[in-house]
């Protein structure tokens, strides 16, 4: 079994596509032309798909969250912000400003249609355990 996650996007081509981007991956086709995803290295898949028009679909929170971590890092601030980087030059926007915490770096991310998640880097010390940190 894969735990995969879905996205409810008004253009699952476009925002795919930016997830594609910010993850070094490409945006593949799915079912029809309202459905496409992208694959994560742990056989998991992002799923973006444009929901039926007899959906009923409000926006009015989160009580979950896609979470992207990039590779644990002795200097988590300056991966961060070379992330945000490349996130905003694709149409992503920062929410408040990035909080260094005992784990790491982190930062709350919109896409492009107003989506929250969170990027996070963590830090990398003599005697981590590669294994938690990923």
């Amino acid at each position: 079994m894969n735990i995969n996650f879905v996205i409810a996007s008004k253009n699952p081509k476009e925002l795919s596509g930016f997830y594609a981007k910010i993850n070094s991956d490409k945006a593949c086709k799915g079912f029809n032309a309202s459905h496409y995803f992208i694959s994560l290295s742990n056989r998991s898949k992002i799923h973006f798909y444009r929901p039926n028009e007899n959906h009923e679909w409000q926006r009015k929170g989160n009580s979950t969250s896609l979470c992207f971590q990039g590779e644990p890092s002795e200097d988590p601030s300056k991966m961060i912000e070379t992330w945000i980087s490349e996130i905003l030059k694709t149409g992503g926007s920062v929410m408040g400003k990035t909080k260094l915490v005992n784990f790491g770096a982190e930062q709350w991310i919109l896409d492009p249609e107003g989506n929250k998640f969170l990027i996070l880097v963590p830090y990398l010390s003599k005697g981590s355990d590669l294994d938690a940190l990923m």
